[in-house]
């Protein structure tokens, strides 16, 4: 009798062979009626049928054992296969200097959320993919040894942190002891780099011991904070954060509330702020910023944020002010060159309440006005005397003859984007790409001079 397979010495229990067998087909096509097997005959057919169950048994269990072998052999070669694809890797041809700044730009955030996610709200950022999706650096370092080599040396990628957390009291901390041990691993891993900080906390317990899981190892190095945006309801005073720590390295900062502002004295560096404004005693002068990202609600909210930042060089408006109130005085504010906000309501008396003499870089954005060049934002250029190079309009309808009589006031444009995507209330997108503005970009017909001879960049 032969074994089940190649691989096996063990011999079926049935004779295959056997002249009993080999008849069986003839034994069922004519033979038949009451008494066509007697009791013996049967219990020798039932003890067959049980030897037969046995061999199929081992047969399977045989087939399995094979198929593993083999299987088991396919995955090796597929895992030599894909080590012998990696040395034709083009990434491989790259100096560990260009692999870097590959990762730098990768490693741009890397999220820390709290778990177990025990607050009754949903965290901020909604997890819908594996979690190492959200960690850029640990998934570089989890690759090969060189790229975890090139990852543990380079404490730049570990410093771009999300953190995502909520208050708790001290005796629920324990809690969060493995995620704690994570943010401290990444400050560990981040060396002495400069920290870019996304700090979000939720909740607020009633208790005096309420505190947010890692806020603790995170305000121990503030001293190498960058930046840092906070988000959250609740200002940072009621997580007790004490007013003692200092920021020498902090130079962009966002808030939620204006009153965190006079906990960042003593950040010498800071040069962009992105804050909400609202009516009230004005914050000292903030001599040293540069950027501001305003969040106000009146005009008068707008003049007074000028006056608080004299050397202010770029502002950006990010939401419609207040129509009431009157148009404020048109001082020259000589440092502005950037000029961004939300073209609404209220466009004409922003236009006719600023002088930005020095203004080079100007935005335009969006959600459901259409852009013309009114006569309040004609008479802005004219009184400004400012010299364009660089503008952009976004999220905003425009047509190709309001477009041409606004590039008609920006002789000196060098730069000029339209970006008409679409907007939540359904705007018309409008082809720019007339024949009429083709025609303009080449012939004036007043002064036979084409519309934008100096343009380098068009989109």
């Amino acid at each position: 009798m032969t074994p089940p397979c190649a691989g096996c010495a063990k011999p079926l229990r049935i004779d295959l062979s056997s002249k009993k067998l080999s008849s069986l087909d003839n034994e069922l096509r004519f033979e038949f009626g009451p008494f066509v097997i007697t009791p013996e005959q049967a219990k020798e057919v039932r003890t067959m049928l049980a030897l037969a169950d046995k061999d199929i048994e081992d047969h399977a269990f045989c087939l399995h054992k094979e198929t593993m072998v083999v299987q088991a052999e396919m995955k090796r070669l597929e895992t030599q296969r894909a080590k012998l694809c990696a040395l034709l890797s083009p990434t491989r041809k790259l100096p560990n200097e260009t692999l870097l700044r590959i990762f730098e730009h990768v490693c741009d955030e890397n999220l820390l959320q709290c778990y177990p996610w025990l607050w009754h709200k949903p965290p901020f950022t909604k997890i819908t993919s594996p979690v190492i999706d959200y960690l850029p650096t640990m998934a570089i370092s989890s690759v090969c040894s060189r790229w975890r080599t090139l990852a543990l040396s380079s404490p730049s990628l570990w410093a771009n942190l999300a953190v995502e957390t909520y208050a708790t009291t001290l005796d629920k901390a324990e809690t969060f002891f493995g995620f704690t041990d994570v943010v401290i691993r990444y400050l560990e891993r981040s060396g002495n780099s400069p920290l870019t900080l996304t700090l979000t906390i939720h909740g607020l317990s009633d208790s005096p011991s309420a505190k947010a899981a890692s806020l603790i190892h995170l305000t121990q190095h503030t001293w190498r904070w960058k930046t840092f945006k906070y988000r959250g309801n609740h200002s940072l005073t009621r997580y007790n954060l004490p007013f003692s720590l200092r920021f020498p390295l902090l130079v962009k900062l966002d808030i939620t509330k204006l009153k965190e502002l006079g906990r960042f004295e003593h950040c010498s560096r800071l040069h962009a702020l992105s804050a909400p404004w609202h009516a009230g005693p004005s914050p000292r002068t903030y001599n040293q910023l540069e950027h501001l990202k305003f969040r106000g609600h009146s005009l008068a909210d707008l003049a007074e944020a000028l006056h608080a930042f004299p050397s202010l060089k770029s502002l950006r408006l990010t939401d419609t002010v207040s129509p009431n109130g009157h148009a404020l005085g048109t001082s020259p504010k000589a440092n502005i060159t950037s000029f961004a906000f939300l073209h609404g309501l209220t466009s004409e008396k922003v236009f006719s309440s600023f002088t930005f003499p020095c203004l080079t870089d100007l935005v335009v954005s969006g959600r459901t006005a259409h852009w013309r060049p009114t006569k309040a934002f004609t008479s802005f250029i004219s009184r400004s005397s400012c010299m364009i190079t660089t503008f952009t309009l976004r999220r905003i309808a425009v047509s190709d003859v309001d477009l041409i009589a606004t590039l008609r006031l920006m002789p000196a444009l060098l730069h000029l984007e339209v970006a008409q995507r679409s907007s939540p209330v359904d705007l018309t997108t409008v082809d720019l790409l007339t024949l009429r503005f083709i025609s303009s970009l080449i012939h004036h017909q007043s002064t036979s001079v084409s519309l934008v001879p100096n343009y380098t960049v068009f989109i």
